[in-house]
């Protein structure tokens, strides 16, 4: 599985599809009140499709860093308990599939490792596969620094613990990040409805009030240099509270 591509369901796909219709609409009524102009923006659904998958693959990554760091550690008390190390990461994958289900990404990518393993495949090229799908640093890290101990013949017990302890620390300061910082994001949300939610208050209070902004040259140029402010506003705005995992 290649974790850089992303296919969605048919029922994301309805709702993606519905969401857009919104958004369309939203956009034509409100800044050019135009029947053509909403037919024209349903088109460029591929664009938002493109975008929404983005953010799928980037929130399938952190999942799968979050449930990484746990099989890591689940490792690293395999070794504790004596296991060989190829032992230790077979045995994660039972551990896994009740923690969060024979489904997940990190229970069937550790179930492929199992299988691997009992094929002879090497563990050191299993991680450095996985670590290359996944495209996520802790995986890649943890896959160079196994295989590097593994070739130079350290104590893998140790070096596995300690990573494990590495990795589970720079998680969790990153989910703490996530959660400071998931407020401001739920603020900019909130500002992004809000001119929408004032221009219908007008609308309803005082009737006419707009109506020179539309269906001529100088109120549709007027409307579309709103409309790119607002996205350049929105763009700005979503770009400084993201965090890349």
């Amino acid at each position: 599985m290649n974790y850089e591509e992303y296919k969605f369901s048919k029922k994301e796909l309805v709702i993606l599809g519905l969401q857009w219709i919104g958004i369309a609409g939203v956009t034509a009524y409100f800044f050019y009140r135009s029947v053509v102009v909403f037919m024209v923006l349903l088109p460029v659904f591929f664009l938002y499709l493109k975008w929404r998958k983005k953010e799928a693959i980037k929130k399938r990554k952190w999942e799968l860093t979050l449930a990484f760091r746990e099989a890591v550690v689940m490792v690293a008390g395999n070794l504790q308990a004596g296991n060989s190390v190829e032992n230790a990461f077979k045995k994660v994958y039972a551990d896994l599939k009740t923690l969060y289900g024979e489904h997940a990404e990190i229970s069937r990518e550790f179930r492929m490792i199992g299988r691997g393993l009992d094929n002879n495949m090497v563990l050191e090229a299993l991680l450095k596969d996985f670590g290359e799908r996944s495209g996520v640093e802790d995986i890649k890290d943890f896959a160079d620094i196994f295989g590097i101990a593994k070739r130079t013949g350290g104590n893998l017990k140790e070096i596995i613990s300690d990573t494990a302890d590495a990795i589970s620390t720079k998680t969790e300061m990153r989910r703490e990040l996530r959660i400071l910082i998931s407020e401001k994001q739920f603020e900019q949300r909130i500002m992004s409805v809000i001119p929408f939610f004032i221009l219908i208050y007008i609308g309803f209070t005082s009737p006419g009030y707009f109506d020179s902004l539309y269906h001529n040259l100088q109120g549709i140029g007027i409307m579309t240099a709103c409309l790119a402010a607002y996205l350049a506003a929105l763009f700005w705005s979503m770009k400084i509270t993201e965090i890349e995992v």
